[in-house]
């Protein structure tokens, strides 16, 4: 069978899932009581770091938390695409990633654990992290039915959450992203 051919059948087959997931989200899922909290988790975390943040440090931290975005939507779509694990509630029927997760959450909660009490130890705010993370929201996002680990455990993303707090404090401290260095 022809390449092009069997690619047409697969967009296909993707065309109807969404279309399938769209009518399960516009009839049960939007504007129910955990759609309301994704919102909610989407926008405070955002709110609480406009509030906080250190006016002077704005760029610098904005600037990881794009990259942290970026880098937890494309870990996401890999594991949603292998099936390691899937969304059951969704903010917006146009993806299938956790709008919340990757782009309020874990963004805004790594720029305000750089910012806060710089004489902590990495490591210990790194675990830290990735504790809180792992082992109590996704579990909790678990039990409330909005997070389903097809293939996944915890110990994965906490591992994973370590490193990534890891690269960007790195990032954050760099001289590249330095703006207040002499250099």
């Amino acid at each position: 069978m022809n390449p092009k051919t069997i690619l047409d059948e697969v967009y296909k087959m993707i065309e109807t899932a969404n279309y399938k997931m769209f009518n399960i989200w516009t009839t049960h899922i939007f504007l129910s009581w955990r759609w309301w909290l994704g919102v909610v988790l989407t926008i405070l975390p955002w709110i609480v770091w406009i509030k906080i943040r250190d006016k002077k440090d704005t760029p610098r931290l904005f600037t990881v938390g794009l990259g942290v975005m970026v880098i937890t939507n494309i870990m996401d779509n890999v594991g949603l695409s292998y099936n390691l694990w899937h969304y059951d509630i969704n903010v917006s029927p146009a993806s299938n990633i956790f709008i919340p997760w990757d782009y309020a959450l874990i963004p805004v909660g790594i720029m305000l654990i750089l910012q806060f009490k710089p004489e902590i130890n990495v490591y210990i705010k790194a675990v830290a992290f990735a504790f809180f993370t792992a082992f109590i929201f996704q579990p909790f996002l678990s039990w409330i039915g909005m997070y389903d680990m097809v293939n996944w455990k915890y110990w994965y993303s906490f591992i994973i959450c370590i490193l990534l707090y890891l690269f960007f404090n790195y990032i954050y401290n760099s001289k590249l992203l330095n703006v207040h260095s002499n250099t």
